[in-house]
C-alpha cells in the first residue's frame, strides 16, 4: 500500500462517513472497470472526471463529503487505489474501536472454545479489546496452525516445525 493511499485512507477514516456508504462506492469502482479507469487517465481532462463524480455520487445515497473526497482523489491521481484507501480507513477504524485484524491458518478447524482462547491470547498480547478472526483452511500446514497478527506469526504447525528442525540440523 502507498503512502499516498494510506494518506487518504487516514482523511476518509477522519471524514466519519458512514461504513455502508464507503463500501457502496467501492462497489460501484469496483464493479464498472471502465469508470474507473477514466476517473484514474491522465489524459482526461480534470473537470470531465469531475462531472462524472457529480452525476453518479449523488444524494441521498451519497454525501457532498463523499463526492468531494472523490474528487480531490481524483485531483491527486489516487482515485485507482481507492481500494487500497479504503484498506486504509478500515485499519484507523479497527485501531481507534481497539480490534486486531488476525488471521488463523489451520487444517482442522478449531472448535469455539479453541477460537475463544485464541483470540484472549491475542487480545492480552497485543493489549486490545477483540479480535477480528479470520480462518483459513491450509491442509498444505500438515497439521498444527499458523496465526498472522499484524506483523506477527505464531507458527505451531507441522510443516513450520519440520523447516526449523530442517534448518537446525542443515546449519
Amino acid at each position: 500500500m502507498s503512502e499516498q493511499a494510506r494518506l487518504y485512507g487516514a482523511v476518509l477514516y477522519q471524514l466519519n462517513l458512514s461504513e455502508k456508504m464507503v463500501q457502496e462506492a467501492l462497489e460501484i469502482l469496483k464493479g464498472t472497470p471502465e469508470l474507473l479507469s477514466v476517473l484514474d487517465d491522465p489524459t482526461v481532462p480534470l473537470n470531465k472526471k469531475l462531472a462524472i463524480i457529480d452525476q453518479i455520487f449523488i444524494e441521498p445515497d451519497f454525501s457532498l463529503l463523499m463526492a468531494n473526497f472523490l474528487k480531490k482523489a481524483c485531483e491527486a491521481g489516487c482515485i485507482g487505489q481507492f481500494r487500497e484507501i479504503v484498506s486504509a480507513c478500515r485499519e484507523h477504524t479497527l485501531e481507534a474501536a481497539g480490534i486486531l485484524e488476525a488471521s488463523l491458518y489451520y487444517v482442522t478447524k478449531p472448535d469455539d472454545m479453541q477460537i475463544a482462547g485464541i483470540k484472549q491470547f491475542l487480545c492480552k498480547k497485543h493489549r486490545k479489546k477483540d479480535v477480528e478472526l479470520t480462518l483459513v483452511s491450509s491442509p498444505d500446514l500438515i497439521g498444527g496452525f499458523l496465526l498472522k497478527a499484524g506483523d506477527i506469526e505464531y507458527d505451531y504447525s507441522l510443516k513450520g516445525r519440520l523447516t526449523r528442525l530442517n534448518r537446525a540440523v542443515a546449519g
